[in-house]
């Protein structure tokens, strides 16, 4: 069955491959995968991942800029002077932004998600839903929203290998413009790989794994009713008070349908400059609220598990030497994470919960994503 706790580590890994859409939903694997990272990229895995986030000679495109002090705002409000409509294609990746929003979908794909900004692919956006199957009854779609001058990527296979391009066959007309399919080897379900700018020098593309009878039909129907503006992300909370060296890098938000109905909103800042991708991500501070479920069979993955308290209410919290982690649990229906890689002032995960306000009635929110 699936839970609320199934969200986060699945879109990290969906974030690795910029193509596939997360199963599961998981918000402590998010945590606990978001650290391992951390400790990854602060040694060798830095240059690693620093390497990976090169894209076709992509570097991260001023979403952090080292020359400009970035200024923090209470997250889920306007930034001011904002436009809508993508009149050309995107130079910067605002995390606070929703650039693409899903039409129509097949029957049974209800995991939706949505990230935006400094993914471990690169600059980006990814909206993907899935039927929350890991067998080979997996179905999903996977748009992927690229920056200026930036080539959509071969999909990642299972198995580990690497996907060798076939042949392509032109596709309908789209956004005024031609489209194209383009095939890749390994598949290993009937897929569809459809691609157009969605702007001049901008490319979309929208990958069907498992859905049939004819994937290619059901691309261009996700493709023709997609929609495209640059409104904001609501989000279930405000964040206050953060550090103002720190700078919004990246935006996390599911939800599944499914009983019982889950969601996360998470958002990540980093203290790193620009020009070093890698160590962006190996220290950051991520707020992630998701919605509670009382569980108290040990077994299960949303099993709430309070060793402290905080203003009154049930928490865990673990960590050291700075690096802390503290859940908060039902907090007028909702569960606050805050995952700190020593970049809180004195006090750390305890003193800046009360910085996250939530919305009245967390427990009924629902995310952008909800159709």
């Amino acid at each position: 069955m699936l839970d609320e706790r199934q969200i986060g580590d699945l879109m990290l890994t969906e974030i690795e491959s910029a193509e596939r859409p997360s199963t599961l939903l998981d918000v402590d694997r998010a945590m606990t995968t978001a650290r391992r990272q951390r400790r990854l990229a602060q040694g060798a895995g830095a240059a690693l991942l620093a390497a990976a986030l090169t894209v076709g000679g992509l570097t991260v495109p001023d979403l952090l800029a080292p020359d400009r002090a970035p200024t923090p705002t209470p997250f889920g409000t306007a930034p001011a002077g904002g436009e809508t409509g993508l009149p050309v294609a995107l130079t910067t990746v605002d995390p606070q932004r929703v650039y693409v929003r899903f039409g129509w979908l097949p029957d049974g794909l209800r995991n939706l998600q949505y990230q935006a900004g400094l993914l471990l692919s690169g600059p980006g956006v990814h909206l993907g839903a899935s039927n929350g199957r890991t067998d080979d009854q997996r179905q999903f779609v996977a748009v992927s929203l690229l920056p200026k001058g930036v080539q959509p990527p071969a999909p990642q296979r299972d198995n580990g290998e690497f996907a060798l391009a076939g042949a392509t066959e032109a596709g309908p007309e789209l956004n005024g413009g031609p489209s194209v399919f383009t095939s890749y080897s390994g598949a290993e379900k009937p897929e569809a790989i459809l691609r157009w700018e969605y702007a001049p020098k901008g490319w979309v593309q929208v990958r069907v794994f498992g859905v049939g009878p004819d994937a290619r039909d059901a691309a261009v129907r996700v493709a023709r009713t997609l929609r495209f503006d640059t409104g904001i992300v609501p989000m279930p909370a405000a964040v206050t008070g953060v550090p103002a060296n720190l700078g919004l890098i990246q935006v996390d938000v599911s939800e599944s349908l499914d009983e019982p109905l889950t969601w996360y909103a998470g958002m990540t800042w980093t203290a790193e400059p620009g020009t070093d991708p890698g160590r962006q991500r190996a220290r950051t501070l991520t707020v992630g609220v998701s919605r509670y479920r009382n569980v108290t069979d040990p077994a299960d993955k949303a099993y709430v598990d309070p060793n402290t308290t905080v203003d009154g209410h049930p928490a865990r919290f673990g960590g050291e030497k700075g690096n802390e982690s503290l859940t908060v649990y039902d907090v007028n229906g909702a569960n606050v994470t805050i995952d700190d890689s020593a970049l809180l002032p004195g006090g750390g995960t305890r003193a800046f919960f009360p910085a996250v306000t939530l919305v009245p009635d967390p427990a009924t929110w629902h995310t952008h994503l909800y159709r």
